[in-house]
């Protein structure tokens, strides 16, 4: 059953079964592995969204304690979407993970996705989306997007409480 179900998610987001994994959902589960893939230092950077919900805000701005660097991005007010120039600004050579909400919880907003794991690809960064407000309203293929991470909640779409994420083999 647990074969048919990482299968299954495989499916849902392009992805091979092997990449997909399952967990208790919590948000320290959902940072669990970018964190432990980035490890992130005092003085390395994270480019956060002030547009994300607080559960992809919060758990990396903690990191603060540690001395990371938290560099959050700002949006347009008058259409609520990432300011992308900004976000280009932001990341720089001591970025080590971008995190970014693939949709808005508050405003319903869809961010370019694209275009934030490409800026972060071209610094050398990993990138994490944050797709648990986007994945049970339009199709998901981490393939396409060449992101990092990815991570969803199956109880958005009928399932069980439970966080579903696939790291990219190559991170």
């Amino acid at each position: 059953m647990i074969d048919e179900a990482r299968a299954a998610m495989g499916d849902f987001l392009h992805c091979e079964a092997d990449e997909s994994f399952r967990r208790k959902h919590d948000v320290a589960n959902l940072r669990h592995e970018p964190r432990h893939r980035a490890r992130p230092r005092p003085g390395d950077e994270i480019v956060l969204t002030l547009l994300d919900h607080d559960a992809n805000f919060s758990p990396w701005k903690a990191l603060e304690e540690k001395g990371v660097v938290i560099r959050a991005v700002k949006f347009n007010e008058a259409d609520c979407t990432l300011d992308m120039a900004d976000m280009a600004a932001k990341i720089g050579k001591r970025t080590r993970l971008v995190a970014v909400g693939y949709a808005s919880n508050a405003v319903g907003t869809i961010n370019n996705v694209a275009e934030v794991v490409r800026l972060a690809k071209q610094a050398g960064a990993l990138s994490y989306i944050d797709a648990v407000h986007y994945a049970p309203h339009g199709p998901i293929d981490v393939r396409a997007l060449d992101c990092d991470f990815l991570a969803c909640s199956t109880y958005k779409f009928f399932g069980p409480h439970m966080e579903c994420s696939t790291a990219n083999a190559s991170t």
